[in-house]
């Protein structure tokens, strides 16, 4: 993995419990009543987030910790090494450490769906991808975005090593190399990406509708994925059901009640309430009771993932594709 990662925040988040409220049956008493999250400001946190907020993991018995990272590869490599117990991440950095023969984590759901708010973003010079030939175009690697910017260069018959110039730059720090003239285009997911929309000049150059997989499969180009460490769901299995209950209860609070979930987003995203709810209005959030489907049975969500790995060893991202339905925790599926 090429991403690396910097701690940045961690807040904690109903870790003393108020044992008089908390509804849990006694012979599914987790095992363990703190959950160690892996986290990030972008979309696929905000169920985490929401629950923790609203109390939704409290009611099931849990306080959960969570934790901040500006990179999946660096939250994977946190989770693996014990340091997190449950995180979301971009399905590369887990397809990567999957092709590494990593066995220290499984995957159990894929929280969401969308598409319009993650792409590239260029200044006012350039109007076409044609025109990114010669220029300079940031993408943190290893990531998605990393991966939308080799496939569409592809798509229009630009080498990325011959006929521009490919930096590895993390997405926060994306507006100010913009805004100083240090690069000319960025690809980078929400907030981030809402942000570098909003400053003067910028236009959005394509987003995640023009990745080859969506057009053909409706697959982005790293999809979210909710993964925990292994040992964690052997060792506590009723601590996980009770995560995977509060986490799915803010799904549907996401999906019912945007504004009031906007409400507390806010505190970790940084946007305006407008555009927080725009965010949320791009978003399909995908409930429990579908979980089973794109998972185990077809599983149509593992399918579009092992496509994913075959395009990855086709871009050079990673040398072999592995069998991803041999991460799956069907114990923890809703």
């Amino acid at each position: 993995m090429k991403g690396l990662f910097r701690k940045t925040l961690c807040v904690l988040a109903g870790a003393v419990l108020l044992l008089g409220s908390v509804s849990v049956q006694a012979n599914e008493t987790p095992e363990k009543v703190t959950v160690i999250y892996g986290g990030s400001s972008w979309l696929g946190h905000y169920p985490a987030w929401v629950g923790i907020e609203k109390g939704l993991f409290q009611k099931h018995g849990l306080g959960v910790l969570f934790q901040n990272f500006y990179a999946s590869s660096g939250r994977m490599g946190s989770l693996v090494a014990g340091d997190l117990d449950v995180a979301s991440t971009g399905s590369i950095s887990a397809i990567a450490l999957m092709a590494a023969g990593s066995k220290g984590f499984m995957a159990f759901a894929t929280p969401d769906s969308y598409a319009t708010v993650e792409g590239i973003i260029a200044n006012e010079n350039i109007k076409t991808i044609a025109d990114l030939k010669g220029k300079r175009i940031a993408a943190p690697f290893a990531s998605s975005a990393h991966v939308l910017v080799l496939d569409i260069l592809e798509q229009h018959g630009l080498d990325p090593e011959k006929d521009l110039t490919l930096l590895n730059l993390k997405v926060n720090e994306m507006p100010a190399a913009m805004g100083s003239g240090e690069i000319d285009a960025c690809a980078a997911w929400t907030p981030h990406f809402n942000k570098l929309l909003n400053m003067p000049g910028n236009h959005l150059l394509v987003d995640d509708t023009e990745f080859s997989l969506y057009k053909k499969y409706k697959l982005g180009p790293g999809p979210d994925l909710l993964v925990v460490r292994k040992e964690f769901a052997q060792k506590y299995p009723n601590t996980c059901k009770a995560f995977v209950k509060g986490y799915f209860e803010a799904v549907d609070m996401l999906i019912n009640d945007p504004e009031e979930s906007a409400k507390v987003l806010v505190k970790l995203t940084n946007l305006s309430m407008e555009d927080q709810m725009t965010v949320l209005q791009d978003i399909s959030w995908i409930p429990g009771q579908e979980q089973r489907a794109l998972m185990v049975d077809p599983g149509d969500f593992v399918t579009g993932m092992q496509q994913l790995a075959e395009f990855l060893v086709k871009h050079k991202q990673i040398d072999n594709a592995p069998a991803v339905n041999e991460w799956i925790e069907e114990s923890m599926v809703p």
